[in-house]
């Protein structure tokens, strides 16, 4: 990802079989690289289809997205690392 450029963050929320699974209060949470939250996403997040979402996202610095959600009352959640590079 380029720097200042616009990214498309998705996830694929699964069960422990692998299917496909829509939890409930999808929020998307923004880190630093020292793992400090700078941002909490929760409007703008589109349900692409069973258990996939994506946001767009524009950043100027490394960081880490978390996709989570609430499934059967219990936590799930996704997480990846971003680096960003200048060209």
């Amino acid at each position: 990802m380029l720097k200042g450029d616009t990214a498309r963050l998705c996830v694929s929320f699964k069960d422990f079989h692998g299917n496909a699974i829509d939890p409930e209060e999808v929020t998307l949470k923004i880190y630093d690289k020292q793992q400090l939250l700078s941002e909490t996403i929760t409007e703008g997040i589109v349900d692409l289809s069973q258990g996939s979402y994506y946001c767009d996202y524009t950043a100027d610095s490394d960081f880490i997205f978390e996709f989570s959600g609430i499934y059967f009352g219990k936590p799930v959640l996704s997480r990846q690392e971003v680096k960003l590079k200048f060209n």
